[in-house]
C-alpha cells in the first residue's frame, strides 16, 4: 500500500472493489468520476472511458432528462436526495432497479460545484413488489369481472416485466377441443400471432401444439433444430424466435384450456424459467380463463334453451321488436309461428324423459334444417318453438310452401330406443302488419292460431283470423271472477317447505296463491297467474299474498313456533309500485311481525329492467331487515357484475337445471358454476325442483345445502306445516338463508 501512497490509484482500487454505483458529476451533470460497477452495467469496458460523459450520450432521452433533473434540483437547492427508487436499462435491454442517493459537493467557499451518488442494486426485491402488485391487480381484475383478453395481456406483461428478454403468449383451446386460438401476446409480432392462431394441436405441433395435446410442459430450447419444430421452423425464423418454454393450462376439473408459453429472440429459454412463477401465472390464468367461460355459461343460459341450444323466450322478445322496426322502415312483412308437438306427453309418459329430450332435439335440428339461417327458430317453453320469418318468406303463398316443408320435416320417422315412431306439429300462424303492430299482439295472435289448429285434429297449421280472438271473452270473464274472488276470501296460500340438505331440517317456506272458484273448483296458477298480469290485477294479488302471509306467520308465533323464514314472490307490477317499501313496512308493524322472517324472490328479468331503481328500493327492504333472493337464477338477466351491486342474500337455482343435473354432466357443470357464482357474489344458494336422492346428493357434493322440491314436499296447507313445525322445528338458520 506504501507504493500507491500520494497517489490516486489506491482509491480506484478500493471503490472497484464495491459492488454499489459509486460516481462523482460536475455542474453540466457530466461524469467526473466512476466506479467499476458503473462502467460494466452501462456496457463500458473501462469506467474511465466515462469521464466527461453525460447520462445524454448513454440512456434513452426519457430517462436521461429524468436524471438531468434529480441531480439540478439537489445542485441547486443544496439539499441531498436520500434513499429513492430508479432504474436503469442495461445495453441488453434488462431493467435494473436501485435506491439511490445524491449530495451536493460544496467546495471551501460553500459554492455547489457537482454531485456524489450512490446506488445499490434492489432489483430482486423491487421485482418481488412488483409481482405481488401485480397478481393482486390481476385478481381485481378477474373479480370486476374484466375482459378476459384484457386480463391475459396484463398477466403477460407482468411476466415479461419479471423475466428478462421473455416474450409471452397464451393461446386457448377451442370449444371443440382441437384448436388453439390466439388469446394475448402483447410483446410478439402481430403478423407470428395471427399465423399460429387456428392451429391444431398434435403430438409434434411446436411446444404449445404438443403442451395441448399431451397436457404436459414441453421445453424447446432450440427451434431450429427440435423435431417438435420442423413444421413451424420457417415460421418462426423471419422473427428471430429461437426457444420456446410452453405449459398447458389445466382447468379445476383436469382438462386443457389453453397454453402459456414463453419465448425468447436469441438463447435458450431454460435459463429463465422459474417454476414457481410459471405456476402462479398458469393458475391465475386457469381462474381467469374459467371465470370467463363461467360467466359466459350462465349468459348464454339467460338467453338460450340448454336443452337444443336456441335461443329462448327473452331473446325471441327483442329479436322480434327489432324485425318490426326494419319491416315498418323498409315496408316488408314479418310472419310469426308457434310451433307445438302433437302430443308431446304421451312421448314422455311412454319412453321416459330422456327420450323426450331427444324428441325435442331432432325437432328443433329438423326444423333449422328446413328454415334458411337469416331467420329466427326459437324454443318458446316446454314443447313449443317459435319460428320468425322476414321479408320474402313472409308472403302468403311462400309461408305455406315453407310451412308445409317444416310439417313435413318433423314428421319424418324417427328411430329411437329401438322403436320407430312419427312426431307431429301443430302451427299457427301470425303476419305483420294485417294481424298486428307489435310483438307481444303478433305472439299472441299465433298462439291463438296454433290452438286452432290443435282443435282442427292436429298435424297441420292456422293463419290468425280474428274470429279466433273470441275466445278471449272467457279470459275477461276469468278475470272479473279474479277480482271478486279476491274480495271474498276464495284465494288461499300453500306453502313450500325448504330443508338443510345435510341435516334434513325445515328452514324456510316459499308462500304460494291458491283459487278455489266456487264453481270451477280449483283454477290452476297456471291459468289465472299470466292472466294477472296482463290484467295489471296481479299487484292487488302481490298485495293480498303478503298480506295473508303476514297473518300466518302471526298466527304461528302466537301458538309458540318458532320463527321461520316467510319467502314471498314479488311481481314486476309489485316491485314498480312508489309506495312497495311503504306497504310492506306497515304490513309487517300491523300484524307484528319481524322483517327478518321474510323474503323477497325476485326475478332476474326485474332486476334488468331499471337497476338503478331496483339497487335503491332493495336497498331500503335490506336495511329494514328483509331478505331478498333472485329466483329461477341463469333464466334472466346473469351479468356477475351487475348482481353485485344488488344487496341479495340468496339465489335460487332454477329448476330447469336441476333436472337433469344427477346424470348429465353438462347440466351438472351448469349448476356446480352457477354455485360457484353465488358464493363469490357472498349469496346463500338454494335450489328448486328436486325431486330425487340423486339430485339431494349431487348438489351437496357441489356445495349446495338447501334445497326445496317434491322430494321433501308438495306446497301444502298451514295445518300441514303445523305438523311439520311440530316434528322438525325450524334450524337457526345458521346463515343458511341469511
Amino acid at each position: 500500500m506504501q507504493s500507491l501512497a500520494g497517489h490516486t490509484e489506491w482509491l480506484r482500487l478500493v471503490v472497484d472493489q464495491v459492488s454499489d454505483y459509486l460516481f462523482i458529476k460536475d455542474r453540466d451533470c457530466r461524469f467526473v468520476f466512476a466506479n467499476r460497477s458503473v462502467a460494466e452495467d452501462l456496457g463500458i469496458k473501462n469506467a474511465v472511458d466515462l469521464l466527461g460523459r453525460s447520462d445524454a450520450d448513454i440512456h434513452s432521452p426519457q430517462l436521461a432528462r429524468k436524471y438531468e433533473a434529480d441531480e439540478r434540483e439537489v445542485m441547486r437547492s443544496g439539499e441531498p436526495k436520500i434513499d429513492f427508487e430508479e432504474f436503469i436499462i442495461r445495453p441488453d435491454g434488462t431493467r435494473k432497479w436501485v435506491s439511490s442517493s445524491k449530495f451536493p459537493l460544496r467546495g471551501e467557499n460553500g459554492v455547489v460545484y457537482g454531485i456524489f451518488g450512490i446506488s445499490r442494486d434492489i432489483t430482486a426485491r423491487k421485482r418481488t413488489e412488483l409481482l405481488m402488485t401485480g397478481q393482486a391487480r390481476i385478481l381485481e381484475m378477474i373479480a370486476t369481472g374484466r375482459p378476459l383478453p384484457e386480463v391475459l395481456e396484463a398477466l403477460l406483461c407482468m411476466i415479461e416485466e419479471q423475466l428478462d428478454g421473455v416474450l409471452g403468449s397464451i393461446l386457448l383451446l377451442d370449444e371443440s377441443g382441437k384448436r388453439l386460438l390466439h388469446g394475448a401476446a402483447p410483446s410478439l409480432p402481430k403478423a407470428y400471432c395471427d399465423h399460429i392462431h387456428g392451429v391444431e394441436i398434435g403430438q409434434a405441433v411446436g411446444s404449445c401444439g404438443t403442451a395441448a395435446f399431451t397436457g404436459q410442459p414441453v421445453i424447446v430450447d432450440d427451434i431450429m433444430t427440435n423435431p417438435l419444430w420442423a413444421p413451424y421452423t420457417a415460421l418462426a425464423e423471419p422473427f428471430g424466435l429461437t426457444s420456446c418454454w410452453s405449459t398447458p393450462i389445466i382447468s379445476h376439473d383436469k382438462k386443457v384450456l389453453g397454453t402459456f408459453a414463453m419465448y425468447r429472440q436469441g438463447g435458450p429459454i431454460a435459463d429463465v424459467a422459474e417454476s414457481k412463477l410459471i405456476a402462479d401465472t398458469v393458475r391465475l390464468a386457469a381462474i381467469a380463463i374459467e371465470r370467463t367461460r363461467a360467466e359466459e355459461r350462465i349468459r348464454f343460459l339467460a338467453e338460450n334453451d340448454t336443452l337444443t341450444g336456441l335461443p329462448n323466450r327473452r331473446e325471441l322478445e327483442h329479436q322480434l321488436e327489432q324485425l318490426l322496426v326494419d319491416a315498418e322502415k323498409n315496408k316488408t312483412g314479418v310472419a310469426v309461428v308457434f310451433c307445438d308437438i302433437d302430443r308431446f306427453k304421451s312421448v314422455n309418459d311412454s319412453f321416459g324423459h330422456a327420450i323426450g329430450d331427444l324428441v325435442l332435439q331432432i325437432v328443433s335440428e329438423r326444423i333449422r334444417e328446413v328454415l334458411p339461417d337469416d331467420h329466427i327458430l326459437i324454443r318458446f317453453g316446454g314443447d313449443e318453438f317459435v319460428l320468425v320469418i322476414s321479408g320474402g318468406l313472409a308472403e302468403k303463398t311462400n309461408l305455406q310452401e315453407l310451412l308445409g316443408r317444416v310439417r313435413a320435416a318433423v314428421a319424418a320417422p324417427m328411430h329411437l330406443a329401438g322403436q320407430t315412431f312419427r312426431i307431429t306439429c301443430s302451427m299457427g300462424t301470425s303476419v305483420y302488419p294485417e294481424d298486428g303492430a307489435t310483438a307481444e299482439v303478433l305472439l299472441q295472435h299465433a298462439d291463438t292460431a296454433m290452438y286452432q289448429s290443435k282443435k282442427s285434429g292436429r298435424d297441420t297449421f292456422q293463419f290468425y283470423d280474428r274470429m279466433m280472438s273470441e275466445g278471449s271473452l272467457m279470459d275477461l270473464t276469468l278475470l272479473e271472477d279474479m277480482r271478486v274472488g279476491l274480495e271474498s276470501n276464495q284465494f288461499f296460500l300453500e306453502y313450500q317447505p325448504q330443508f338443510d340438505l345435510q341435516s334434513g331440517q325445515l328452514i324456510g317456506l316459499e308462500a304460494l296463491a291458491r283459487w278455489n272458484h266456487p264453481k270451477k273448483g280449483r283454477v290452476p296458477p297456471s291459468r289465472f297467474i299470466p292472466l294477472a298480469e296482463e290484467s295489471g290485477l296481479i299487484g292487488a294479488l302481490g298485495d293480498w299474498v303478503l298480506e295473508e302471509a303476514c297473518r300466518q306467520v302471526q298466527r304461528w308465533n302466537e301458538k309458540g313456533y318458532d320463527p321461520i323464514l316467510m319467502a314471498v314472490n314479488v311481481s314486476q307490477r309489485q316491485f314498480s309500485d312508489v309506495n312497495l317499501v311503504k306497504k310492506v313496512k306497515e304490513t309487517l308493524q300491523v300484524h307484528g311481525v319481524k322483517p327478518s322472517a321474510f323474503e323477497f324472490e325476485i326475478t332476474e328479468s326485474l332486476l334488468a329492467e331499471s337497476p338503478q331503481m331496483a339497487v335503491a328500493k332493495l336497498s331500503e327492504l335490506r336495511a329494514m331487515g328483509m331478505k331478498l333472493a333472485i329466483d329461477d337464477f341463469g333464466t334472466g338477466y346473469s351479468s356477475l357484475s351487475a348482481l353485485r351491486s344488488f344487496p341479495l342474500t340468496r339465489l335460487k337455482i332454477d329448476r330447469t337445471f336441476i333436472e337433469n343435473a344427477a346424470s348429465d354432466p353438462g347440466s351438472q357443470g351448469i349448476v356446480r358454476s352457477i354455485i360457484l357464482l353465488g358464493r363469490e357474489l357472498g349469496l346463500n344458494v338454494i335450489a328448486e325442483g328436486v325431486e330425487t336422492n340423486a339430485q339431494k346428493e349431487f348438489l351437496l357434493r357441489s356445495g349446495c345445502v338447501c334445497g326445496q322440491g317434491y322430494l321433501f314436499g308438495a306446497p301444502m296447507g298451514a295445518d300441514e306445516i303445523v305438523k311439520l313445525l311440530a316434528r322438525s322445528p325450524p334450524a337457526q338458520l345458521r346463515g343458511i338463508a341469511s
